[in-house]
């Protein structure tokens, strides 16, 4: 464990190792193209210099960070994985108080912010959020987009408003615009 590969062609194995990285990681970031390697029949290969070159470009990128802000524990946890990448930071609020004070106080590059939680509603963490940072970009997600919040959202800024269930690559797509990625 914790050995560096001494071949110049990685398996995912090698890459973890390389990256200290959990293999499932490397495995999500092949699948979708975010890290350089080739598929040869049902294995990912690497090279050395080609990782070594992407990680030279990653650390010239500053990393974004999202905070992803839902009472759903596992609604937080899909849409946290769904956005991690490799110049990707993802914070995580279980409800708007926490959300708040990440927004506020951590160097957050963009909100993903559920509607409807305990002690604090999406509309009260907004309109908080908002006051003290007016051009962070804010994402309000929904299974109530009907509900009678929606209005009061309206009046604080501008946002963006997605329907759940989520669909997961439209998502990633939205994120990557508003970040410019």
């Amino acid at each position: 464990m914790g050995l560096e590969p001494t071949s110049d062609i990685f398996t995912v194995g090698d890459v973890a190792a390389y990256l200290k990285l959990p293999i499932s990681t490397v495995y999500r970031l092949a699948e979708r193209r975010e890290i350089p390697g080739h598929k040869v029949g049902r294995q990912w290969r690497f090279q050395r210099t080609v990782i070594d070159e992407w990680l030279r470009r990653l650390s010239e990128t500053r990393t974004k960070t999202i905070l992803v802000a839902d009472d759903d524990d596992d609604v937080r946890e899909v849409l946290a994985e769904a956005l991690e990448g490799p110049a990707r930071r993802v914070l995580k609020a279980r409800n708007g108080v926490e959300a708040v004070q990440w927004a506020t106080s951590a160097p957050v590059d963009l909100v993903v912010l559920d509607l409807v939680m305990p002690e604090m509603d999406g509309v009260e963490s907004f309109r908080r959020i908002h006051a003290v940072r007016p051009d962070l970009p804010v994402i309000i997600i929904t299974g109530h987009a009907e509900s009678d919040l929606m209005p009061k959202v309206l009046e604080i800024g501008p946002f963006t408003v997605l329907q759940k269930p989520l669909d997961l690559q439209k998502f990633r797509k939205v994120i990557d615009l508003i970040l410019g990625a």
